[in-house]
């Protein structure tokens, strides 16, 4: 759920079994532990925003470490609720709304991006516990807050052409030339949340294509779809521009090389290198919607970090310990 709904956000605009936490809270009667204008966030509701985060700290940390993160994750989920009361606030001020085709095109988008049909996305929301109802409510707040930063933050940011000249010069080298990798991909649902079937199926389709089944074809064999021969080939990508675990697999292999199954958030993938090249350094109208997209990202968290900040020196915000 979460993952679906932060590639949603724009980057600057909203930028978890609880284990000891839980632990330390289980006898305490819900309550309310900050008050953000006329709203109330509950110890309950901090607690499940923590959730996901905090559930993998207690696997990967114990002791002072473990404590010191969590408070740290405590305090930052905080602000966030924070934030999110105080944007949602603003925004039914402005009188924004969000209706059903704005809900709809959001979902559109997300499976685009993630490559999924409304099948896939359902299963994807069902193995996180979620139905896509559950969701829709979700994204009306989100869809409220991103147009609210539309009206509010992006449109004061301004770029000129010197300001993109400049940074062409003072950023040339990360224009330079760079290694490239046609990527094709098969996804491994986990399917109910089962992640060690979605790995036996990914082995599994990994030795048919070793055997001498084509990787397009085992795709088409895998989703059940004759397009995906064709769709699995996902395009040509920079280092850095994939996933960090795509990233740091698809750049170690050679041009025809199948890997192992790759563990992602909801399940295996199996990658292979159609083609590796060098590109050559850009010049600064290749390259000038990059820079535009850069520099509006600089701006916005800029803009946006002055406006929270405005909005709550006008708003009564109260945290209690």
């Amino acid at each position: 759920m979460k993952r679906l709904i932060v590639s949603l956000i724009l980057s600057f605009a909203l930028i978890a079994p609880i284990g000891a936490f839980a632990a330390e809270e289980a006898q305490t009667i819900d309550r309310v532990v900050a008050v953000v204008g006329n709203e109330v966030i509950t110890l309950s509701e901090l607690q499940t925003e923590m959730a996901p985060t905090l559930e993998h700290y207690n696997q990967t940390m114990r002791g002072d470490e473990l404590a010191r993160a969590t408070e740290k994750l405590k305090r930052d989920t905080m602000n966030s609720l924070v934030e999110k009361y105080l944007q949602l606030q603003e925004a039914s001020l402005q009188g924004i709304e969000v209706d059903k085709a704005d809900i709809d095109r959001a979902i559109g988008d997300i499976m685009k991006r993630n490559n999924m049909d409304m099948a896939g996305f359902t299963q994807a929301l069902m193995a996180e516990g979620y139905s896509v109802d559950d969701y829709k409510r979700t994204l009306v707040d989100q869809l409220k807050i991103i147009k609210l930063v539309a009206r509010t933050v992006k449109s004061k940011i301004v770029i000129d052409e010197q300001e993109i000249k400049d940074y062409y010069k003072e950023n040339k080298d990360s224009f330079a030339a760079q290694d490239e990798v046609r990527v094709a991909n098969i996804f491994f649902p986990a399917e109910k949340g089962n992640m060690d079937k979605a790995l036996e199926n990914a082995k599994a389709a990994r030795a048919q294509v070793m055997a001498g089944t084509s990787f397009e074809e085992m795709a088409a064999t895998c989703t059940g779809k004759p397009e995906a021969a064709k769709t699995c080939v996902l395009g040509t990508f920079a280092k850095g521009e994939l996933s960090k675990e795509v990233d740091e697999v698809i750049f170690k292999m050679s041009a025809g090389e199948v890997s192992q199954p790759v563990k992602v958030a909801n399940g295996y993938q199996l990658l292979k290198a159609m083609e590796r090249s060098t590109s050559s350094a850009k010049t600064i109208d290749e390259v000038k919607p990059q820079i535009i997209e850069r520099l509006n990202t600089k701006k916005g968290e800029a803009i946006f970090a002055q406006w929270i900040q405005d909005l709550r020196k006008r708003t009564y915000v109260e945290i209690r310990r």
